[in-house]
């Protein structure tokens, strides 16, 4: 029988997919990992870790081998903790929908998926962005500002992430990012054509942009679109952009999620070395 972590989280949602995918890195391991949402640290047996500020993180930790407390948005040291603790002979690659081991959003690059030691895409993002010295917008329909809110959530943010347009209806489509009537009346908000020119409004304002429309559910599927039909379109400046259709599983957060997670890791592989 495995051995048990408990991982403790005040209610921040930007904090999740670092304890999601330590608890992976746990569970890749041989162990049993527990998330769990807490006001304040209970007392506990057994390794435990608190990812946040907690108030009484101080007097929880106390001097205790088997109470550990992290920050939830450092993944390097989150990772070198993994790692020490959780020793990975290999580490294994999560991909979306492999029917083994999933994480939300994870197949944005389809023959590979992600390791596990590589970081959240939204932290990986702003860390290759920033050292480049590139510039981040967001234009944004059925995710509804999702993905410009984790990127905001993270330290060092603002140096990179320059707006995040929500155009959830047509007529702001067409007003704040110029997309045209024509191409709404003959392809439909969730299309390929219309993200590509979402896009194109994006990038007046940074130098990497995404766009997402979809139909996150439970209702709003049309003939040939079923709920989790996303299309998502990523590109730079100066450069022609990228658009792809998606079709996710899940609930409306589970689409919402793996669609920003998609879009965020499209922008990190354009920015990877070819």
């Amino acid at each position: 029988m495995s051995s048990e972590a408990r991982i403790f989280l005040p209610w921040r949602p930007a904090q999740l997919p670092h304890a999601q995918r330590l608890a992976s890195w746990g569970e890749q391991a041989g162990w049993r990992v527990r998330l769990e949402i807490v006001q304040r640290l209970p007392e506990v047996s057994g390794l435990a870790l608190a990812l946040g500020d907690f108030p009484e993180y101080r007097r929880w930790q106390d001097g205790s081998p088997h109470r550990h407390v992290l920050d939830p948005l450092d993944w390097p040291t989150l990772a070198r903790w993994a790692q020490e603790h959780w020793p990975l002979s290999t580490m294994p690659l999560s991909d979306f929908g492999d029917g083994t081991r999933r994480l939300p959003g994870e197949d944005w690059r389809q023959d590979r998926g992600l390791a596990l030691d590589l970081a959240p895409p939204e932290w990986a993002l702003l860390q290759q962005a920033h050292s480049r010295g590139l510039t981040l917008a967001t234009a944004e329909s059925c995710t509804a500002g999702g993905v410009a809110a984790r990127v905001a959530a993270l330290p060092g943010s603002s140096a990179v992430l320059q707006a995040g347009l929500v155009t959830y209806a047509n007529p702001a489509k067409e007003s704040l990012l110029g997309v045209q009537t024509q191409t709404l009346e003959r392809y439909g908000a969730v299309s390929e054509a219309v993200v590509l020119e979402m896009l194109a409004g994006a990038l007046r304002f940074g130098d990497l942009a995404l766009a997402i429309s979809g139909i996150a559910g439970p209702g709003g599927a049309v003939p040939g679109k079923p709920i989790g039909t996303v299309c998502i379109a990523w590109g730079r400046r100066g450069e022609p952009g990228q658009a792809a259709v998606y079709h996710f599983p899940g609930d409306r957060w589970a689409v919402q999620y793996a669609a920003g997670s998609v879009a965020l890791g499209n922008l990190i592989a354009l920015l990877m070395p070819r």
